[in-house]
């Protein structure tokens, strides 16, 4: 079943892909597959779709998951409402995200109930709840990734999210939710086009607010207390620069000494980055020092993301480790160095989620370090693997991010418990 639109009285949309088919066939990609049971000795899934709207699984030991994909950045929705702490430890989190044991995905996200006035944690009661801060919040998220840790935001996650709600309510659209998180309040609106578009709130640019360890460096008067095209020194202690002795060497020894450090995180390389926080930590890049141009010295389309991701990832200078963007700015024909462009391609390695085909607070954090670096216009296109996300910083409005993208429901299933 779907959400209803105000605007349309056709419920038919992406989301209804999904609906009911007879017996336990589902259209899912190309063709055709049968569910199975994936655990010994689990119950047969039985079709929910012929049953009345979502089911209540309070109290069954069956739990009825929904598989959501947000440009390819795919997470396990529970209605967690029924209980204060996620039904799942971050360790089943881990088994459950497994893509070949397990149902697969990104992350695992859990629809809570609004904080209580007294304690500002989500609790069990009816929705409307508020913080000691008094704001009326709609529900809360919380989300552990695949690796089990728990991130504070995420912004494929609660565009993901917001469609859940509105499909789970059968609400009608367009409608905004005020979300609790661990980051704030966050406030997605599903509109009728199946796009979902989130106020992300302030980005934050101190190296306090990160956190990091670098330095503000002055690049951005505007912003001179922010980190903004800081060098940062990635690898080991063995310099890219071959020394004395290996100058005189063949090319292929050079080379396969190269290969040899870089195999073992040896080679310490320099890039220059700008530190963003959307109420969680990231690091973009647009290349290295020297050779600048004005979309960026890198090669998204051939960079080795696997070995430069974890680099990046757990460096000293992030104590609560990082997330990790890797762009370039697209421009047609620039006139100038002062020209800006609307458009810009990144490849994503995410905290504790590792290379991702999309990243909403990536993708956020990477147009405010653009503008920040005098690359990019206020409001863009980031092109992620997963397809294009729209961002718009509304910096001399009211400095909030606004990113606006799909969500879509692959399948939904039960889960033995």
């Amino acid at each position: 079943r779907g959400f209803r639109s105000s605007t349309s009285s056709s419920s038919s949309s992406s989301l209804s892909s999904s609906s009911s088919r007879s017996g336990r066939e589902r259209r899912v990609g190309f063709g055709r597959m049968r569910l199975r049971p994936c655990f010994a000795g689990a119950a047969p899934l039985e079709d929910v779709a012929t049953k009345e709207g979502y089911p209540d699984t309070r109290g069954s030991e069956q739990v009825y998951f929904y598989k959501y994909q947000g440009l390819g950045n795919d997470f396990i929705m529970v209605d967690n409402r029924h209980t204060s702490d996620p039904i799942f430890s971050s360790e089943e989190a881990v088994a459950l995200c497994d893509r070949r044991f397990g149902i697969g995905g990104d992350g695992i996200i859990f629809l809570m109930s609004p904080p209580s006035t007294s304690d500002g944690n989500s609790g069990g009661g009816e929705e409307g709840g508020s913080d000691g801060n008094g704001v009326q919040y709609d529900y809360a998220m919380r989300m552990y990734n695949s690796d089990g840790t728990e991130p504070e935001m995420c912004g494929n996650g609660i565009r993901c999210l917001a469609r859940f709600v509105a499909e789970l309510e059968e609400h009608s659209v367009p409608r905004s939710y005020k979300f609790h998180t661990l980051a704030g309040l966050i406030i997605p609106e599903v509109n009728p086009n199946g796009l979902v578009s989130v106020d992300m709130g302030e980005p934050r640019i101190e190296p306090k607010e990160i956190p990091t360890t670098l330095e503000a460096t002055g690049e951005n008067e505007e912003y001179s207390n922010a980190v903004v095209l800081q060098e940062l020194e990635v690898g080991g202690d063995l310099e890219a620069v071959p020394d004395a002795e290996e100058m005189f060497a063949t090319y292929e020894e050079r080379m396969e000494n190269t290969i040899k450090r870089r195999t073992k995180g040896e080679l310490k390389e320099r890039w220059l980055v700008t530190c963003v926080s959307m109420g969680n930590p990231h690091a973009v890049t647009f290349g290295r020092p020297g050779a600048e141009t004005l979309g960026g010295t890198l090669d998204v389309d051939n960079l080795d993301v696997d070995y430069y991701g974890p680099l990046f990832e757990t460096h000293k200078a992030f104590p609560e480790k990082i997330n990790a963007h890797f762009c370039r700015a697209i421009y047609d024909t620039p006139e100038s160095l002062d020209d800006l462009t609307d458009a810009v391609k990144v490849l994503h390695w995410e905290r504790g989620a590792g290379k991702t085909l999309a990243c909403g607070t990536g993708a956020c954090s990477v147009v405010v370090a653009g503008v920040l670096e005098g690359r990019l216009k206020e409001k863009c296109l980031v092109y992620v693997p997963g397809g294009p996300l729209q961002i718009e910083w509304r910096r001399t409005k009211d400095n909030h991010v606004i990113m606006t993208g799909p969500a879509q429901l692959v399948y939904k299933g039960l889960i033995p418990v």
